[in-house]
């Protein structure tokens, strides 16, 4: 998939903002170039990150076996041996 807009500058960033990047590409998860493209707004990207992490990281409001579930939806979507 090409990307349509451009990614923030990295060097343009506070640290909290790459340290989250970080941790996404860690994970696998939210995809690290989303989170590159939303950190052109910050106070979007963290309201987004703030509540994938609750979501999916810091709770259990979402059950592991649909967390594996759409993990495996998402693959197939892009075609990815997952």
């Amino acid at each position: 998939m090409v990307q349509r807009i451009e990614s923030v500058d990295e060097s343009t960033v506070a640290q909290e903002v790459r340290a989250q990047f970080a941790i996404a590409e860690e994970r696998g998860a939210p995809n690290s170039t989303l989170l590159r493209i939303m950190a052109r707004d910050p106070d979007s990207m963290k309201t987004f990150y703030d509540a994938w992490n609750r979501s999916f990281y810091d709770s259990s409001l979402v059950e592991h076996g649909l967390k594996e579930l759409m993990r495996v939806r998402m693959a197939r979507t892009r075609n990815c041996g997952y």
